[in-house]
């Protein structure tokens, strides 16, 4: 009961969410200039894995400190050498955590521009977690997640190997946000019910069911639109065509939650597969293309 605990506190979308977009980043940097240090490509990503693991084990533990919210059947034992894990476990993360960025200093690899994107992660983790527990941050929540698992990554891995910006890292990452903020909507409608009955806030309760979906869907088109805005601005054609290989996968997404609106039963799986595509295919489909340039 005590590992699946941990388990359950690893949430798979957002990790992979944020390894994608760090690998994508560290693939523009070598599309653009190629790679300065691959040991500093992989210190990064494992800092940020352990940043994440961290605010996701945190959640947990602070979720266990409510009874209403134990697993069924742990007792107040388990409960305790839980916590003591899950605490035990941050502190461990956190603390190589702190050594990686030491030995940037020590190795003048930490400029002030990383600097300021390690800040920045910080401050958006720290808001990230504390939406769950303060009611005016919960309506942001969501924001301060996408800024954590999809906006800072890929600056992060670029900016590890560069100080130079590069106006194909601004287009890139448009077009993810409006995908990943989809892909959370369809998590929460299809945990509405549930957060509903035992009075969970979440961005769906706040704003209801019905307009959920009508954001869920228009995000979705948004993403295409904005993919081909960087086009229209300059993103090399080359790089960006494949992406609209997703649109008929993103069109049946839309069609799907239109059948749920008109009162049909939600295939959540089939939805929720539809979403992935439409966010991780075209973050793949970019990062490849950036790799073999």
């Amino acid at each position: 009961m005590i590992f699946s605990t941990v388990i359950k506190a690893l949430k798979p979308l957002r990790l992979i969410s944020l390894v994608l977009t760090y690998v994508l980043g560290a693939g523009l940097v070598q599309y653009v200039r190629d790679m300065k240090s691959w040991s500093v490509f992989i210190q990064g990503g494992v800092f940020l894995v352990l940043i994440s693991l961290s605010l996701e084990l945190m959640r947990t533990l602070q979720r266990l400190g409510d009874p209403h919210n134990w697993p069924e059947g742990m007792t107040l034992d388990v409960v305790k050498q839980v916590r003591w894990i899950i605490a035990m476990l941050t502190a461990t993360f956190l603390t190589v955590a702190t050594a990686i960025v030491v030995t940037w200093m020590q190795t003048s690899i930490l400029w002030p521009g990383q600097g300021f994107l390690i800040a920045a992660l910080l401050i958006a983790g720290a808001l990230d977690y504390l939406s769950e527990a303060v009611k005016f941050l919960k309506p942001f929540g969501l924001l301060f997640e996408v800024l954590v698992y999809v906006v800072i990554p890929p600056a992060f891995a670029y900016f590890l190997q560069s100080d130079d910006p590069h106006r194909l890292l601004t287009m890139v990452v448009i077009a993810l946000v409006p995908s990943y903020l989809a892909n959370r909507l369809l998590t929460l409608l299809k945990r509405f019910g549930r957060d509903q009955k035992y009075g969970v806030e979440t961005l769906v309760t706040l704003i209801g069911w019905e307009n959920s979906m009508f954001y869920h869907n228009a995000l979705i088109l948004l993403t295409y639109l904005l993919y081909a805005l960087v086009a229209v601005l300059g993103f090399p054609w080359f790089l960006i065509w494949p992406v609209f290989l997703t649109l008929p996968i993103g069109l049946t997404q839309i069609w799907l939650m239109e059948r749920v609106k008109r009162g049909m039963k939600p295939l959540w799986q089939v939805m929720q597969v539809a979403a992935a595509c439409v966010l991780f295919i075209p973050v793949y489909l970019l990062g490849f293309a950036f790799w073999i340039r």
